[in-house]
């Protein structure tokens, strides 16, 4: 295929992100918000960096299709398959109409982040190497929550879905973005699943493969998110405070921070970056938000409340002295007055893709609370490192709730 040539690509974002509940109860996965943006819209901006005739989006859910085509309609040649059959092969397969079977195609997860050049660097790969396909591949310690590849030389000779971390003999996570033909989907409908379908691509045509050696995150957990905000905001070239956002004089601002239109930073209130304050939102005097916090937008931090590291989604009410540390708040969530989240969880619980940190010559591993949308947090509550409140919840005052992340396990 010549450099010049245009190329379709296909986006799955139908997942309903089971693994991220209680967050996705109402928000759709790919519209989960990561510093100021929806997840998809990550995804849909590193395509951008590839000459593209067409992108498929496949989604299950109308909120998604509906926000795609708002967002980025005016951006490329934009089509919505809905995907009818369960897993990334119904996916797949639900984009057959649209694709020609002397073609090639770019095939993106839709709950990566990862930097545009990524995308870039695949596609020229494939260009390069005159492969039937091309996988993005991205070295990880954990592989046992992720597919893997092995690999020899150029090519690759096996993929595995997620392996046991015993008998796991590579370190490479399949990351997400791909270059396929089109013989893939006659693979699918032979009733082969994705993992074998790349493999028979990698045993009877040629399948290459790009090492992307920078920070790449797979949104599967809730932590994820935090990690993703971490990494965005670690890469902020320095502060941006919208000529529409309200900032006091007697508030204090340091380090890298993103403050977004219509936002407000009352008297007394201290931002440390690098840190996001989406649109809209209003940060009460005396308040201290922290490293690595990403408040999105419409949100309400109250008077003397302190937040760092945690994802605080859109239109949650965080009230007046409360604690939110290493969290993550489904969207219109109100958190009473007084609340604690602690967040060093319990020594010998294991959390996949979740690692400890060396604090004060102490090993530890921190998270705050899980909160799903909907819920409401009576005042004087404690949320216990590691737990989970589900969707629609409301707590008495004075509230405790303990670790509970067996269902992630």
């Amino acid at each position: 295929m010549p450099l010049h040539s245009r190329v379709k690509a296909v986006v799955l974002a139908g997942g309903k992100g089971e693994r991220l509940q209680p967050l996705t109860t109402h928000t759709p996965k790919s519209l989960i918000r990561i510093v100021g943006r929806a997840l998809i819209d990550y995804v849909l901006e590193g395509l951008t960096t590839l000459p593209l005739e067409e992108v498929i989006v496949v989604v299950s859910d109308k909120k998604v299709s509906s926000y795609v085509v708002e967002k980025w309609g005016s951006e490329f040649l934009l089509t919505i398959a809905y995907q009818k059959e369960p897993g990334i092969e119904g996916a797949i397969l639900a984009t057959k109409e649209f694709l020609s079977r002397d073609e090639r195609f770019v095939l993106a997860y839709g709950d990566i982040v990862v930097d545009k050049e990524a995308y870039l660097r695949t596609y020229e790969t494939y260009l390069s190497k005159g492969s039937d396909g091309v996988i993005m591949l991205s070295p990880k310690i954990d592989v046992e929550s992720y597919g893997v590849a092995y690999v020899s030389e150029e090519k690759v000779l096996k993929v595995e879905e997620k392996p046991a971390p015993q008998r796991a003999k590579s370190t490479l996570a399949v990351a997400g973005v791909f270059v396929l033909p089109y013989i893939v989907l006659e693979y699918l409908e032979e009733n082969l699943s994705f993992t074998e379908a790349l493999n028979k691509l990698a045993t009877t045509k040629t399948l290459t493969y790009y090492i992307w050696s920078k920070w790449w995150i797979d949104i599967g957990y809730p932590w994820d998110i935090l990690e993703a905000n971490k990494n965005i905001l670690s890469e902020l070239k320095g502060s941006y405070i919208s000529d529409r956002a309200h900032v006091s004089s007697k508030a204090i601002v340091e380090g890298k921070v993103y403050i977004d239109d219509g936002a407000v930073v009352d008297h007394n209130a201290i931002i440390k970056g690098p840190v996001y304050i989406g649109k809209n939102s209003f940060i009460g005097a005396g308040a201290f938000i922290r490293k690595y916090a990403s408040i999105e937008e419409e949100v309400i931090v109250g008077a003397h409340s302190e937040v760092k590291n945690s994802s605080i989604q859109p239109n949650v009410t965080i009230s007046s002295f409360s604690f939110i540390g290493d969290s993550i708040i489904g969207s219109n969530t109100t958190i009473g007055p007084t609340t604690i989240t602690l967040n060093i969880i319990p020594s010998g619980t294991k959390v996949s893709r979740l690692h400890p940190l060396k604090v004060k010559d102490r090993v530890v591993t921190k998270l705050g609370a899980i909160i799903g949308c909907n819920c409401y947090i009576g005042p004087g509550s404690v949320l216990y490192a590691g737990s989970v409140v589900e969707s629609n919840t409301k707590l008495k005052p004075f509230s405790i709730v303990e670790t509970n992340l067996s269902k992630y396990a």
